[in-house]
This record gives C-alpha cells, structure tokens and sequence, in this order.
C-alpha cells in the first residue's frame, strides 16, 4: 500500500491540495480530524515539527483558544512548501497512552491524499442520490404512500419526489406524469464550435440542451416530457469538453494559436496567448510564480463569453440538486431567463498556472448575481498540455431555488 512523501504533503505548490489536506488535519481543520491511519494501527496527531532548508524548526501545533493563531500557521505552512526538508509528527496511537514521533513516510496514502480504498469500493454518492431519487419517484408514481398525514416525507428524498413529479406536470399544462426514462447513460456529446465572432457548446439553441442535459425524463399524459439534471455535492460541472484538437500541442509549442476555435476561447477571456503557451511550455522549468490577472470588460470579449456560457448551460430543463443533508434544491433553467443567467457582470480573473501560479493549468473566476462560475483548463489525462475546459458553478439565492426535504411541507406552492 503506497505511503505518503514530503514532497506530496508540503512542497508541491502545483498541486496544494495534499498539503491542506495534511496540515488541517493537524490542526483539526473544518471537516479533516487529526487521525492518521500507518501499518502499524491509527495514529492520533497532536503536532508536528517541521524542518526547513535553513535548518530551522518550527512547531505547528494546534489552539483551541487561538483560531486566528491556527489560521496564521495553516498558511505559513502552506506558503512555505517548497522549504520544508523533514516533517517529525507527535502523537499517538490508538489504544496507547505514550506519546510517539512518526515520520510522514510511515503515513499510508488514504483515500483523502488521493489514494485507493483499502477494502471494497467507495460509494459514489451523485450515483446514489440519482438511485435513490429515481426509485422514490418510482414509487410515487406507482401509488406508493411517500407523504405522511402531516404532508411530510417517507424514505429518502420522499418529499422531493413528489414535489418533483407535481411541480413538473403542473408546468407542462397540467399533465399528469406516466412513466419515467432514466437518460443519464447518453451522454449525449456537447462539443466546442467556433467562427468568426462565435463560440457556442453545439447546438448552437440553447433551449435545445435541455433533452441532453437531462438524467431522468418524465413523460407526461399529452405527450410532452420533462428533463430532470441531477447533480450532487458542492463541486457542480456545466460544461466539460475536450480540446486537445483545438489547444494542440504542437501550436503551443510555437507560443502560437492558429485554430479559431483555440483563438475564440482565449479571447473570451480576455487570456494572453504567449503567457497561456508558457505555462504548459515552462512547466516546472522555471521558479517564478504565473501571474493572476484582473482582465476588466473591455479587455475580455463579453459576446463570445456569454454565447459560450449560455450554451454550456442550456435551458428548458429541472435543475435538481442534491444536498448532503438529504434535502434537493430544485428550481427551472428557464429558456426566457437564459440571457440573464449567462450575462457576466464585473471583471474576469485570469489565474495562469492555477491559482497556485505553478500548475499545468489555466483557472478563470467570473460571477453574475445568479451564479459563481470558475473556468479551467487542463490536462485530464496525467499528461501536460490542454485536453479539457471544465465550467464549474456554485449557484446563488437569487436562481430562485426551493429547497425541499422530508420535513418540507410544500403542497401550498404546487
């Protein structure tokens, strides 16, 4: 079973996420406890002692009283990576009342520094919610008892379901539900399309999206269907497309984009073409930091950027959302409000090399006052340059959602 490495937990600025995940641990951060599993049984940490070039050592070691203390650390740590030389970690094992040093090297590499399971296999849980959400409609629509007297929720996502079903049939006129098709298996291609002044996710209507977006369709009494995307969890993907033909490695090479399609991209988002080209070109051969950059309206192409966003986020379906404390947020990608949920309103924020400035990637952040979106840029594929854009999107109050759980009295609103 493979064991963690300095070199993964404190100096990779390209790729930090390891090092938060070890240092919040430490210090009993958000979600992450302080237990580490080794061959030798779970160890319980208390602090750790870290050596730098100089030779220095520094303790990092948690306050219950001082959070702003903790925070300081937290970053010190992570900004001082590329430094760190040894990593000494006290505590305990379970089950033991001396305390022990272990080396980071002892530590195996679990599923939260990007390991493997050790048993079985982890439950994906954007499958689950799909499942499990399909099955209570399921059960709904054969006449099963999903509410109680009190109008409340029976079983998992009961409430949803059958505020779903209604909220569903009401708009398409009123029609009653008859069956449901469980789409997500398609997978229906989005690709990227470009010409001069356009780049759009095909087809180029974006009310047209919505039966390929879809994961479960309910067909109504007269005919007409219903698109439900469900989606689970906190990082939401509107867009994932491949462009390892239209950023090719071979024009990169040059520092140069000649393809439309590539050209139409950066210029979306107002990216320099030399400085994008290096930071897959100069990967890791250079010490400089990549630059985050401000890029105001005038200097991004708004036309290209909202077609583009408009598209990638489609129109005329559900939006169904599952949340981890069991409830959905629920609300409709209305074809008449598409233009104003794609609209960008403020500045873009170009991150080369990542928000790091070390990785082999390009991040961008821009928002309106529907949704947070985050754009990148990167090889999917362990290899180096471009093979995917990826759209993520955090939504916001303002989308209009109805939040519904099993406590969730709602049939006042259908």
């Amino acid at each position: 079973m493979a064991t963690l490495s300095i070199k993964e937990v404190a100096n990779r600025p390209d790729k930090p996420q390891s090092a938060i995940t070890f240092i919040s641990k430490i210090f009993k951060e958000g979600k992450f406890g302080p237990d580490f599993k080794t061959k030798d049984g779970i160890f319980c940490s208390d602090f750790v002692v870290v050596t730098y070039d100089d030779k220095t050592k520094i303790k990092y070691q948690r306050s219950t009283a001082n959070k702003r203390q903790n925070q300081r650390l937290i970053q010190e740590y992570i900004a001082r990576g590329p430094e760190v030389k040894g990593l000494d970690v006290t505590g305990k094992f379970f089950g033991q009342k001396n305390q022990s040093v272990v080396k980071v090297s002892k530590f195996i590499k679990t599923e939260e520094f990007g390991g493997q399971p050790s048993s079985g296999k982890r439950i994906n849980l954007g499958i689950k919610f799909e499942k499990d959400l399909y099955a209570k409609m399921y059960d709904c629509l054969e006449g099963k008892k999903c509410l109680n007297e009190s109008g409340k929720g029976i079983g998992d996502y009961a409430s949803a379901a059958n505020y779903i079903i209604k909220a569903a049939s009401k708009k398409v006129g009123k029609s009653p539900a008859m069956k449901f098709e469980d789409t997500g298996k398609r997978n229906t291609p989005r690709p990227i399309v470009a010409s001069t002044g356009s780049l759009y996710i095909k087809p180029i209507q974006h009310s047209k999206h919505g039966a390929l977006l879809s994961d479960i369709d309910i067909v109504h009494a007269n005919g007409s269907r219903s698109y439900l995307s469900l989606k689970y969890g906190s990082t939401l993907t509107f867009m994932n497309a491949g462009v390892s033909k239209i950023l090719t490695e071979k024009e990169m090479k040059t520092g140069t984009i000649s393809d439309i399609q590539g050209k139409n991209i950066l210029a979306a988002f107002g990216i320099d073409e030399q400085m994008f080209c290096d930071v897959f070109n100069k990967y890791q051969k250079t010490t400089e930091r990549f630059p985050q950059v401000v890029t105001t309206p005038s200097n991004y192409d708004s036309k290209l950027l909202n077609q583009l966003i408009s598209t990638g986020m489609g129109s005329e379906y559900w939006m169904v959302h599952g949340q981890p404390n069991g409830s959905v947020n629920f609300w409709y990608m209305d074809s008449s409000r598409n233009k104003a949920f794609s609209s960008i309103t403020g500045n873009v924020i170009v991150y080369y090399g990542g928000k790091s400035g070390k990785g082999k990637r390009l991040d961008v952040d821009f928002s309106n006052e529907y949704f947070d979106f985050t754009l990148n840029i990167r090889n999917k594929q362990r290899g180096l340059y471009p093979s995917h854009i990826m759209l993520d999107y955090t939504s916001k109050p303002a989308i209009g959602k109805t939040n519904v759980s099993n406590t969730s009295n709602l049939s006042h609103l259908i």
